[in-house]
């Protein structure tokens, strides 16, 4: 314990050193920082809309937001969105079954593309038993234009499973012309990945076509003591497609229509009871997996350049699970719904949010017993957003949503943020939010799974405090503290079936701290630590260890960008995980990650990935059942051409 609390206090101290050093400068530099920062000179890439379902300049938003820009997507050469969110210092926690997001030490994290929500209210088992998550692997890379990534609960502007935030996927639009992008990637422990999109079409009408095949052998990774060993019929194939379809009126309107299909064939189970060994504890446990999803969209003009915009969308989700896992299962989940935003402009500098939305959600399993059940919730919301002066901004807001099994719900947040300077600003917000347990949770009847319908909503209230300042020209640092109190938290316990219940109360702390700085053109560096504790009042089974699988994690990245050439260089450093029974088997473990570009020319490049090139042994997730290992070092060629 000693030795952990000194390593927050080292890691805490070179930043506060860094602070104080560019606090120095800061004096000197803030009115040149100032001249450079005026409203109207700030890019794309400095708004966020999903903090408050607006764009919103990223220095006015009252959150912790991270965001992965189209410009990062194409240097890094992403075969998933979780290598994305990796790579920025995202928490994301992968098996053979796929990847989730925690964000604050919390599972319970929203996934949207394009604000519509994907998440499950009962799913594959992602992560052992946990359900009601969106495998992140299932969404295609090059169809993405930036991602953002809100901390905090934002149950008021997303509804249920936003406690943790929110992931909002941001795909692109067609562009007129013809534009055609290919690319090609093989690696070791077989890994192969080919992608086309095509985009085309006038002023009136465009289209975008993309598909992608991927494939990869068995896991690979490093045991503890006995070298390097291979997880038995755990190779995965992927295929996907997509088709997007624009249709712009004269107005400025837009009718736009989203189909995306993705399949898959993959190992349900790669947890191995002893990492030495690398026996599964399930064998032939695989799955052939669909996600097929519908959307359309019609957006009203913006009234104002860059302003708020009207939107109604329906939509209809479907996944299939036809796997084994001891048994052979069949799961079907489909999701249609609907949704309406209007917003009124009061004034410049005062926006209203107003929205409707429905949804309904039918699951069907066999798996040694069935499950035939629907549920639907209805949703009111409104969020105010009001630029004050002075450099003060006020966003604040209500949802009241009424699920068919819990009845109705209001949950609120506000969030004050203060432009200190043209360089610096902070924030504190506070929000409440909730979480329904999943169908399954409380009506699984198999040979493995007992439901309970007494299961009571998860109600949480969190509040953050955050600062955020550009030191000098070159040098920016952030600092982010959030507390959170969950009651009624949902946990499990597996006797002789897996059962859920409630826990009195769940708490969440932690921070973050991020600093950058470029020395030259050419170069520059990055500097992340983040602390997370998690704490429940029954401690049965010591499951709580595994809800915490970084508690302290440190980041340092180094950029480079010359002429043809550009890299990046990722250093993560974990430490402080609870070791023994029921929890991990290393309390600490480092990973190299880096990716190096080379342009031939504005059309071609060439590069290689490599992951976990330390050859770090460690498992991303343990359960009671074993341990999801990661695996070993990886290396990636690949190539990319526009035509």
């Amino acid at each position: 314990m000693m030795k952990q609390y000194n390593e927050q206090k080292i890691l805490a101290a070179l930043l506060c050193g860094a602070m104080t050093f560019g606090g120095a400068e800061y004096a000197s530099a803030a009115e040149n920082v100032a001249e450079d920062l005026s409203v109207e000179e700030f890019s794309l890439d400095d708004y966020v809309v999903t903090a408050n379902r607006m764009k919103v300049r990223s220095q006015e938003v009252a959150a912790e937001v991270t965001v992965v820009t189209s410009e990062e997507l194409a240097k890094g050469n992403y075969t998933t969105v979780t290598d994305a969110l990796r790579d920025k210092g995202i928490n994301v926690k992968t098996n053979t079954t796929g990847s989730y997001v925690e964000l604050n030490g919390d599972n319970r994290v929203l996934l949207m593309v394009n604000g519509r929500r994907t998440n499950w209210n009962h799913g594959p088992l992602i992560s052992g038993v946990d359900t009601g998550l969106m495998d992140l692997d299932t969404f295609q890379v090059e169809n993405i234009e930036r991602i953002e990534v809100v901390r905090g609960p934002n149950s008021s502007l997303y509804g249920n499973a936003a406690m943790g935030g929110v992931v909002n996927i941001i795909t692109k639009r067609p562009q007129p012309g013809m534009h055609v992008k290919v690319r090609g990637e093989v690696g070791t422990q077989k890994q192969r990945r080919g992608a086309l999109r095509v985009e085309g079409g006038d002023d009136s009408i465009t289209y975008a076509l993309t598909v992608s095949r991927e494939t990869r052998g068995d896991i690979e990774y490093r045991s503890p003591s006995n070298g390097n060993l291979s997880i038995a019929d755990t190779g995965m194939h992927r295929t996907s497609e997509a088709l997007t379809l624009d249709k712009k009126f004269n107005n400025g309107d837009l009718l736009s229509f989203d189909f995306t299909n993705t399949e898959a064939n993959k190992s349900m189970a790669a947890n191995v009871k002893d990492a030495n060994t690398a026996q599964p504890a399930y064998p032939n446990a695989r799955g052939r997996e669909t996600v097929r999803t519908y959307a359309l969209t019609y957006t009203w003009a913006a009234k104002v350049e860059n302003g708020p915009q009207d939107y109604f969308r329906i939509y209809h989700n479907q996944e299939t699970l036809d796997g084994n896992y001891d048994a052979s299962f069949k799961d079907d989940m489909k999701a249609m719904g609907a949704e309406y935003q209007k917003n009124w402009l009061l004034s410049d500098k005062h926006t209203l949010i107003s929205g409707v939305s429905f949804h309904h959600e039918n699951i069907q399993e066999e798996n040694n017993g069935s499950l035939d059940r629907s549920a639907n919730t209805t949703s009111l919301y409104l969020e105010d957003n009001w630029r004050m002066g002075r450099g003060w901004s006020l966003n604040l807001g209500t949802r009241w949503e009424d699920h068919s099994d819990f009845g109705a719900d209001f949950t609120s947040h506000i969030g004050l943020n203060k432009e200190l300077s043209a360089a610096t600003n902070a924030f504190v917000s506070w929000g409440q939010a909730v979480n329904n347990p999943t169908l399954k949770m409380r009506y699984a009847n198999t040979k493995w799974w007992a439901g309970n319908e007494n299961l009571q909503q998860e109600t949480s209230q969190t509040v953050t405090v955050g600062v955020k300042s550009k030191l000098s020209a070159n040098t920016d640092v952030d600092a982010t503290f959030y507390y959170s109190k969950v009651k009624n938290a949902l946990d499990w316990i597996y006797t002789d079936k897996t059962r859920y219940y409630n826990v009195a109360q769940e708490t969440r702390r932690g921070l973050d701290l991020n600093l950058r700085h470029r020395f030259s053109p050419q170069w520059s560096v990055r500097l992340g630590y983040s602390y997370a504790q998690v704490k429940e009042s029954d401690n049965t089974w010591h499951y709580l260890y595994r809800k915490n699988n970084q508690p302290n994690r440190y980041i340092f990245g180094v950029s480079y960008k010359q002429d043809k050439w550009e890299g990046d260089l990722t250093l993560q450093h974990v430490a402080g995980r609870v070791v023994g029974d029921n929890a991990f088997l290393k309390s600490r473990y480092t990973t190299l990650d880096m990716v190096l570009n080379y342009h031939c020319n504005d059309k071609t490049k060439f590069y290689i990935k490599g992951y976990n090139l330390t050859n770090e042994s460690y498992e991303s997730i343990a359960t009671w059942s074993g341990y999801y290992m990661a695996p070993g070092r990886s290396v990636i060629f690949g190539v990319q051409h526009e035509f």
